[in-house]
């Protein structure tokens, strides 16, 4: 029971570290570009929560594989690639496509990259701190 309690836990460490850091993130690359406060807050609002569900998932891996610090900093950085291959793959419409949507998206590898990375990290040390071996 106390794997799954481990787990879980770790799911949700990770998705409310990944949604604040995610905001905080667009947050402070968008101010300075001019744009209105409201839309700022509402779009980073959205990047929050697409930050949460990353964060989960996340969490969930740091969880069950039991990973330190460094097994989660990897973890984080695989989520913030497969989320760029997501797009990718989405967004072209055939393979002559590819490449240029992998130039586009490097504003999604600069704004997830962080956050993604701090959040594997700081959710294997909590876990660790909580659930001490």
């Amino acid at each position: 029971m106390q794997i799954i309690g481990r787990i879980l836990l770790s799911g949700l460490i990770g998705a409310v570290v990944c949604a604040i850091l995610s905001f905080l993130i667009f947050f402070v690359l968008t101010i300075y570009d001019g744009q209105k406060l409201i839309e700022i807050l509402g779009y980073g609002f959205v990047v929050g929560m697409i930050g949460a569900f990353i964060g989960a998932i996340i969490g969930l891996a740091v969880g069950i594989g039991d990973l330190g610090a460094i097994g989660g900093g990897v973890v984080g950085f695989l989520g913030t690639l497969i989320v760029v291959a997501i797009y990718i793959y989405s967004t072209a419409e055939n393979f002559s496509q590819y490449g240029y949507f992998f130039s586009e998206s490097r504003i999604i590898f600069v704004v997830l990259s962080l956050p993604t990375i701090l959040t594997g990290v700081i959710t294997a040390l909590l876990i660790k701190m909580i659930y001490k071996p």
